[in-house]
C-alpha cells in the first residue's frame, strides 16, 4: 500500500509532474519580471491561476520559505497570506532539495492536510529562476482525489481521518 505519493507507481509520478510542468512553466515566466512587486505578482498569478486545471491555490514564495505572494484562488485574493514562513511545511522541509530541483521543472510534494483547507493536499511546485540564480518557486495546490492518482484515495481518505 502506498504511503506517500512518491510510493505511486514512477509512471504516474512523472506523468502527474509533466501534467502541470507546461502552464507553470508558463507562470514562472511571467512571475520574473514581477517578483519583486508583490501587487504585480498577485495580479500576474490571478491572472494565471486557470491555467492549471483543478489547482485550488496559487502561491509563490522564495527560495528560505517565505511567502512572497498573497494567496490566489480563483476568484479571490487572500492578502493575509503574505510574509508567512512556508519553511516548516512538509513540501519545503529540505529547501537545499527544493533548490537543487528548481531547474529541474515541475516537482510534486507529498501529500498533507492544507492548513487552508484542512483537506488532503498536494503541491506542485515550479522554480522561477533568473539565469543561474533562484528566485523562488510557483506553488500549486491540489485536492489529491482530483488528480485521478487511483492508489492515493485510500491516502487521502486515512489522512483527512
Amino acid at each position: 500500500m502506498a504511503n506517500t505519493l512518491r510510493d505511486t507507481r514512477p509512471q504516474d509520478f512523472d506523468t502527474l509532474g509533466q501534467r502541470f510542468d507546461t502552464s507553470l512553466r508558463l507562470i514562472a515566466r511571467r512571475s520574473i519580471r514581477v517578483w519583486f512587486n508583490r501587487g504585480r505578482l498577485d495580479q500576474v498569478l490571478s491572472e494565471n491561476v486557470g491555467v492549471c486545471p483543478h489547482c485550488e491555490l496559487l502561491y509563490a514564495i522564495d527560495s528560505d520559505g517565505r511567502q512572497v505572494s498573497s494567496n490566489i484562488r480563483t476568484g479571490a485574493i487572500d492578502t493575509d497570506a503574505y510574509g508567512q514562513d512556508l519553511s516548516r511545511r512538509p513540501y519545503s522541509v529540505r529547501l537545499s532539495v527544493l533548490n537543487n530541483a528548481a531547474f529541474q521543472g515541475a516537482f510534486l510534494c507529498d501529500i498533507y492536510i492544507s492548513q487552508v483547507t484542512r483537506r488532503p493536499c498536494v503541491t506542485v511546485m515550479y522554480g522561477v529562476t533568473a539565469g543561474q540564480s533562484i528566485l523562488g518557486y510557483i506553488a500549486a495546490d491540489f485536492d489529491p482525489a482530483s488528480l485521478e492518482l487511483p492508489v492515493q484515495h485510500d491516502l487521502a481518505n486515512r489522512l483527512a481521518g
